[in-house]
C-alpha cells in the first residue's frame, strides 16, 4: 500500500468520470473498486499488489475487479481493430475474449482460435446485451440458478439444472433497478437533509456575524458609558478639590488676619508702655503699671493660647483614591464575559473504525443473488450497450427504462418533468413549490437558467425587516417570504409531512372529527396563503401551522405512534425556524 496516498486527506475523492488515481478520463476498459471508485486500465496494472488495490479512500479491493465500461455521453463507441498494424474500425467483438476486430481480422481470429466459438463473434457495437452462457458458450444468459448461484442460458438450465429453482434475469433486473432506485431516493433525501444542515450552518455563521457586531457595538457603548461616568466623576473630584482648596485657603487667610490683629495689639501695648517708661514720671507709671501689667498678661496669653496644631500644621490636599481605584479596576477587569453556545463538531462523527471491516461486514450480510461473480454479470457492458444503442444504432429507440425518474422534493412523487433549482439538488412540480410556479413554465424555459428555489434564497434581509414590524398586523412582503420558506421547509420533510398535508377522510375516520373540533391541514394553509386573502398577519399563519401539529399529536396521542413522532419532529423544526428567522416574536402571541 502506498502510505503517502492512503494518508492524503486533501485528495479529491468525489470527481465524477475520472480515475481515482491518475484523474484521467474514464475509458471503456476501466474497472470499479469495491468502494465504487473507478480505476483506469493503466492504473489497475500499476496499483495492483499482492494484498489488493488500496484506494485513496483507504479501502482495499481484492480479487478480480468488475468491469466499468460505461461511457460518457460525449464518447464515441467507435473502436479500432485490436490486431497489430490494423487501423480499420472494429465491426466485430469476440465475446469469448472480449476483443474487437474488423471483419477480415475477425475471420482470421476465429481460424487461429478454434476454441473461440464463431457464434460468439458478434457485430459491434452490440445491438442487444449478450453475456455468453458459461456452460455452452453459445447462447446468452437469461436465468439465474438460485441453488448454484450461476447465470445460465435457458437451454443449459433445462438440461443441467432442471430441478433447481431459478429467477429470470429480466425480473431480477427490474427488482434490482427498483431497489437501486429506492437507494437513490434515500440518498437524495439524506443529501436534502445535509443541505438543510449546511444551510442552517451558513445561517448560523451569518447569525454569529450579526451577534458579533451587536456585541461589539454594545462593548463600545459600555466603554463609552464608562468614559462618560469617569469624566463626570473627574469633574466632581475637581470641583471637590477646588472647594477644599478654597476652604483651606480661606481659613488660613482668616488665621493670618487674627495673627495680624494680635501683632498690632502687641505693638500698641509695646509702644504705650515704652512711652510711659520714658516719661520718668514715677507716680504716673506706678499708677499705670497695674492696668499695663493686666493687658500685657492678656496679650501674652493670646500667643500662648493659640492651638499648637495651628503653629505646627502643614496644610496639604490629600487625594484618597487607591482603594476605590483598585475596586474600579477589578470591576472593569471583571466586566462582562463572552461565550458561545455549544456547537457540535462534526469531526467527532467521522468514521473512526476500519472502513474495510465495515464494508466486509455489509458484504457478508448480503444474499448470493445480489452478489454474483463479477465475470458473469459484467454490469459495465450492459450500460455500454444501451449507450451505444442510443448513440449509434437506434437513436429512436426508447431508453426511458434506463433513465432514472426524479422525485419532487415537496410531494416526493416521481415524474419525468420537474423544475430544477440551479443552486441545490431539489426539483419541484410547478404547483408544489411555494410560491407556486406558472403552469405553463417548462423545465427548459430560458427564464429558469438561474432560478433558485425558496429554500436557497437568502431570507436574512427579510428577517431584519420583519423584526422591525408588528407581526400581529397585516402581513407584508417580508413576512410572506419567511412564511413561504417555513411552510416549504415543513413540506420537504417528506416522511413526516405527508400525514399532515390533507385532513383525514371524514367517512373513514369519523373519530378524528369527534376529537378534533377545528381540523386543518398544511394544504389548507398553502391554499389560503396563495389564493385567499383571509390571512391578515404572520402570527395567524404560524398559529394555524402549530394547530395542524397539535391536532395530530392530540389524535395520535401515544408518543410511540409514528404519526405522533412525525408531528413532534415537525413541531421541533417549526420552533427552530421561528427562533432563527423571527427572533423578536413573543411566544405568547402563538398561544
Amino acid at each position: 500500500m502506498n502510505s503517502d496516498i492512503a494518508n492524503n486527506e486533501n485528495v479529491d475523492l468525489w470527481s465524477i468520470g475520472k480515475c481515482i488515481f491518475c484523474e484521467g478520463k474514464i475509458e471503456e476498459d476501466s474497472k470499479i473498486l469495491r468502494c465504487l471508485h473507478i480505476i483506469c486500465k493503466d492504473c489497475t496494472k500499476r496499483e495492483s499488489t499482492d494484498s489488493g488495490i488500496w484506494c485513496k479512500c483507504k479501502i482495499v479491493t481484492k480479487g478480480e475487479l468488475i468491469n466499468y465500461s460505461i461511457m460518457a455521453t460525449n464518447q464515441s463507441p467507435v473502436k479500432i481493430c485490436c490486431e497489430e498494424n490494423c487501423q480499420v474500425i472494429a465491426k466485430k467483438i469476440c465475446m469469448y475474449c472480449k476483443s474487437l476486430y474488423c471483419k477480415p481480422c475477425s475471420k482470421t481470429h476465429s481460424i487461429k482460435n478454434e476454441d473461440h466459438n464463431p457464434a460468439l463473434m458478434i457485430t459491434y457495437p452490440l445491438k442487444k446485451e449478450f453475456v455468453p452462457c458459461p456452460k455452452c458458450m453459445k447462447k446468452s444468459v437469461e436465468v439465474f440458478c438460485t441453488k448454484c448461484s450461476i447465470l445460465l442460458c435457458p437451454l443449459c438450465h433445462l438440461n443441467f439444472h432442471q430441478k433447481h429453482d431459478f429467477n429470470l434475469l429480466s425480473t431480477m433486473a427490474v427488482e434490482t433497478k427498483a431497489e437501486l432506485q429506492t437507494l437513490l431516493t434515500d440518498i437524495r433525501k439524506e443529501n436534502n437533509h445535509l443541505s438543510f444542515i449546511r444551510e442552517m450552518s451558513n445561517e448560523n455563521i451569518m447569525k454569529l456575524k450579526s451577534n458579533k457586531k451587536k456585541i461589539n457595538d454594545k462593548i463600545d457603548e459600555r466603554i463609552k458609558m464608562i468614559h462618560e461616568e469617569a469624566d463626570k466623576r473627574g469633574l466632581v473630584l475637581k470641583k471637590l478639590l477646588e472647594t477644599n482648596f478654597t476652604n483651606a485657603v480661606n481659613i488660613i487667610n482668616k488665621n493670618i488676619n487674627v495673627i495680624k490683629d494680635f501683632e498690632k495689639e502687641n505693638d500698641y501695648y509695646y509702644s504705650l508702655t515704652s512711652s510711659v517708661i520714658n516719661l520718668d514720671k514715677i507716680v504716673e507709671y506706678i499708677n499705670l503699671s497695674k492696668i499695663i501689667k493686666n493687658k500685657m498678661v492678656i496679650a501674652k496669653r493670646h500667643t500662648q493660647d493659640i492651638p499648637k496644631e495651628a503653629t505646627t500644621c502643614k496644610a496639604e490636599l490629600i487625594y484618597n483614591d487607591e482603594q476605590s481605584m483598585n475596586k474600579i479596576v477589578e470591576s472593569i477587569q471583571g466586566m462582562g464575559d463572552i461565550i458561545s453556545s455549544k456547537i457540535v463538531s462534526l469531526s467527532e462523527f467521522k468514521i473512526t473504525v476500519d472502513p474495510n471491516k465495515v464494508l466486509q461486514t455489509i458484504e457478508n450480510d448480503e444474499s448470493p443473488i445480489l452478489m454474483p461473480e463479477p465475470a458473469m454479470i459484467q454490469p459495465g457492458l450492459i450500460k455500454l450497450e444501451k449507450v451505444n444503442n442510443k448513440m449509434l444504432i437506434d437513436e429512436d429507440s426508447d431508453s426511458s427504462d434506463f433513465e432514472p425518474l426524479v422525485y419532487c422534493s415537496c410531494c416526493n412523487q416521481y415524474t419525468e418533468e420537474l423544475i430544477n433549482c440551479t443552486c441545490c439538488d431539489r426539483s419541484y412540480h410547478n404547483h408544489c413549490h411555494i410560491p407556486s410556479l406558472p403552469k405553463e413554465l417548462k423545465p427548459k424555459d430560458p427564464s429558469l437558467q438561474f432560478w433558485k428555489c425558496t429554500l436557497c434564497q437568502d431570507i436574512l434581509k427579510y428577517t431584519s425587516n420583519l423584526c422591525k414590524k408588528n407581526m400581529t398586523c397585516h402581513i407584508d412582503s417580508s413576512g410572506r417570504k419567511i412564511i413561504e420558506r417555513i411552510l416549504l421547509e415543513l413540506y420537504c420533510q417528506n416522511e413526516d409531512s405527508e400525514h399532515y398535508r390533507e385532513c383525514l377522510n371524514r367517512e373513514i375516520y369519523p373519530a378524528y372529527y369527534e376529537r378534533i373540533s377545528n381540523p386543518i391541514s398544511l394544504n389548507n394553509i398553502k391554499d389560503r396563503l396563495e389564493f385567499d386573502v383571509s390571512y391578515t398577519s404572520v402570527v395567524d399563519i404560524l398559529k394555524d401551522m402549530k394547530r395542524v401539529l397539535k391536532n395530530g399529536k392530540t389524535y395520535y396521542s401515544s408518543p410511540s405512534h409514528p404519526f405522533y413522532k412525525s408531528a413532534n419532529e415537525l413541531q421541533i423544526s417549526l420552533d427552530r425556524m421561528i427562533t432563527l428567522w423571527i427572533p423578536t416574536l413573543n411566544p405568547a402571541h402563538l398561544e
